[in-house]
């Protein structure tokens, strides 16, 4: 599919609005490009003056719009009085009619004449804002079940008019979200609705048609947008708001309020009269809640408690946040992810790892979780919890709601118990703990949980720990890969591969790496006859690492597409011997098509054999491990095939599905 729109010009999103006079004096032409077989059809009836129109359409212009056509419907008499319009604009096709007697009227007239696949409805005061329609057009085949999206209406003050539309039982509507700043998080996640105001509606053709165009019942304007909205869910397709798409608006009102006031009023009762079963359905006005939008939220309402957006550079388990947020939403619930630590983003950054449907309340963190909880609370279903940092610090509050509302759901996410990297840190050091001592240390980290409804671990270790603690209901929730085998095989490929953030000098794989590098790597160089290169991928914090840097121990930073290099190296270490958790590199390697050497640790993590993973406890152990799988194909053809099928059972995406419906029921 073209593009639609370049996006070199953002600082062109709020131009001054031109008068008809201006464009007339200038006798410039205002060009959209026609094509043959365009992408959408905007239809744009003509009601106002002019300059409405060719701001409008100018708007496309700049921002060199591609795969459009562009239908104007209007009056012949507007036509005539204004007669230098047609010739200020190029590529316009223009829909003669002798009466505009209603908008439904005329957006079905322009429709008649449309070419594309998509309809876009506008009014002709309304302005794309740069890369929206763009945007919109790539995602809505992406988008299940979806017949119509709407948009961020803002005013010319950048004030937001609407992120979508609000229907009551009663009929009356209200815009969600008036008056408010448009980077305020409640309006910044993508969820279904009852209506999409028409000033700027994305409809597709078949839908359209099958819910039978606009309804000529609708006098004038106001309400058919509302009824239309209604129909396309009557044949089964959702109406969707989508905060990336953004206009900006110009003339709210072509009336005076008393004559507006009057035909919202006419219409609303041509609405009550025909659409009386689907209002029903709907929450009164005084029952909706002005702080949440759950208007058409079909599942659960979950509130997930968490460090930060499930960023996948970070690692550190949030790859499994983002899976567990996918599952979430396929199942149909409306999420809410509060960031604890990372609470200011640019919400595009946010949303390129986070699903655009889920809420993420930046700003609130800890200091602000209160009050957020206090005008909240009664309106989730569910609450989880990850991480014993926000367990302890916010699980109080959420459980003395609990108390209060036993029917909300509390669930701990033990998405690694850390107490473990102490346990085991005194274990390589010759100093076990006792028994008791390891169980106080758990308690420490875990006791608050224990009045929770569920409780996710991710390995068999960490579920015997959970139990031996006395939490009665433990769900195994593992990780996700999704297997994408890299294609070459053993014999083009060389190097050594590591693939891990490090965020201090005494982080664990930093002094797993270092430990490689000193006692390691020599050995396998030695060994082998060959310089072979150890290349080390990761956001890296550790001085005492990064001196390590030579041509053939090459630290490479961030890379944000690693399956080069997974389709590049031989094998993939995994030398940390502290870490908590399980180690998820290795199973992503592994999903790819690489395999592994890594620590006794991490073997015992994953509870897997030497037939999917081989380990070493010392240098001279590991290297051994390394210099067998480097130059064995048949044992590394092996291992790359048995750790690929361990992957597919053990850390699928139904998996994940299936854990969450079982604890939400």
């Amino acid at each position: 599919m073209p593009n639609l729109f370049a996006n070199d010009c953002s600082d062109r999103e709020f131009e001054t609005f031109c008068s008809y006079q201006d464009f007339v004096e200038r006798n410039e032409v205002v060009s959209v490009p026609r094509t043959e077989n365009p992408d959408v059809s905007i239809i744009i009836p003509l009601r106002n003056s002019p300059e409405f129109l060719l701001n409008s359409i100018g708007a496309l212009s700049r921002g060199e719009a591609k795969g459009i056509e562009a239908i104007v419907v209007a009056e012949k008499r507007d036509l005539q009085n204004y007669s230098k319009l047609e010739s200020l604009v190029e590529g316009v096709c223009f829909c003669r009619v002798d009466e505009i007697a209603s908008m439904s009227q005329a957006w079905n007239e322009g429709a008649s004449q449309a070419r594309s696949p998509f309809l876009l409805f506008m009014k002709e005061d309304a302005r794309l804002l740069e890369g929206s329609l763009e945007a919109l057009v790539l995602s809505f085949p992406k988008l299940e079940g979806v017949g119509a999206v709407g948009g961020m209406h803002l005013d010319s003050e950048e004030e937001l008019i609407e992120a979508g539309g609000l229907l009551f039982n009663s009929g009356h509507c209200r815009s969600f979200g008036r008056g408010w700043n448009p980077d305020d998080f409640r309006v910044q996640y993508r969820r279904e609705v009852a209506y999409c105001s028409g000033a700027a509606l994305l409809v597709k053709r078949t839908v359209f048609e099958e819910a039978g165009g606009f309804d000529l019942l609708y006098s004038d304007e106001y309400y058919e947008d509302v009824d239309l909205c209604l129909r396309i869910a009557d044949t089964g397709n959702r109406v969707v708001y989508d905060p990336e798409f953004r206009i900006q608006r110009h003339l709210e009102y072509r009336y005076d309020w008393s004559r507006c006031a009057q035909l919202l009023e006419s219409n609303r009762n041509v609405l009550l009269r025909h659409r009386e079963a689907s209002l029903g359905s709907l929450p009164s006005e005084s029952a909706y809640p002005v702080e949440v939008f759950f208007e058409k939220a079909q599942g659960k309402r979950i509130l997930w408690i968490e460090d930060a957006p499930p960023f996948s550079h970070m690692g550190a388990g949030f790859p499994r946040t983002r899976a567990m947020l996918d599952a979430l939403i396929e199942l149909g619930h409306s999420v809410t992810l509060l960031p604890t630590f990372w609470t200011k983003s640019d919400y595009a950054d946010v949303y390129r790892d986070t699903p655009r449907e889920v809420e993420v309340a930046l700003g609130i963190g800890n200091e602000g979780f209160s009050d957020f909880w206090q005008k909240r609370k009664d309106h989730y279903d569910a609450v989880i919890i990850s991480r014993p940092n926000n367990l302890n610090s916010l699980g109080s509050v959420v459980f003395d709601s609990k108390r209060s509302r036993p029917y909300l759901k509390v669930i701990y996410d033990a998405e690694a118990i850390f107490a473990n990297r102490e346990i085991n840190e005194r274990r390589l050091q010759g100093m076990p703990l006792s028994i008791g001592e390891e169980k106080a240390l758990l308690q420490k980290e875990l006791g608050a949980a224990i009045d929770s409804d569920s409780v996710f671990a991710i390995s068999e270790t960490e579920r015997a720990q959970l139990e031996d603690l006395g939490f009665p209901r433990i769900r195994m929730l593992r990780h996700y890969s999704e297997i994408r085998l890299s294609p070459r095989g053993f014999n083009d490929r060389s190097g050594i591969l590591f693939v891990g953030a490090v965020h201090s000098d005494d982080a664990p794989n930093a002094v797993g790496l270092i430990d490689f590098i000193e006692n390691s790597l020599p050995l396998i160089r030695q060994r082998s006859k060959e310089n072979i290169t150890l290349y080390c991928m990761g956001k890296y914090n550790s001085e005492n690492l990064l001196k390590y840097a030579t041509d053939t121990e090459r630290f490479l930073g961030f890379v944000e597409n690693l399956d080069e290099w997974y389709n590049r190296c031989r094998i993939f270490i995994a030398p940390a011997q502290l870490a908590a958790g399980i180690p998820l590199k290795i199973i992503e390697a592994a999903s790819r098509g690489i395999p592994v050497v890594g620590s006794r640790l991490a073997q015992k993590q994953l509870e897997w054999g030497p037939e999917e993973m081989l380990s070493g406890d010392s240098g001279y152990n590991f290297a051994e491990a390394c210099l067998k799988l480097y130059n064995d194909e048949n044992l590394w053809s092996c291992l790359r095939r048995n750790a690929m099928d361990r992957v597919k059972r053990d850390y699928s995406h139904q998996s994940i599905v299936d854990a969450l419906r079982s604890v939400l029921g």
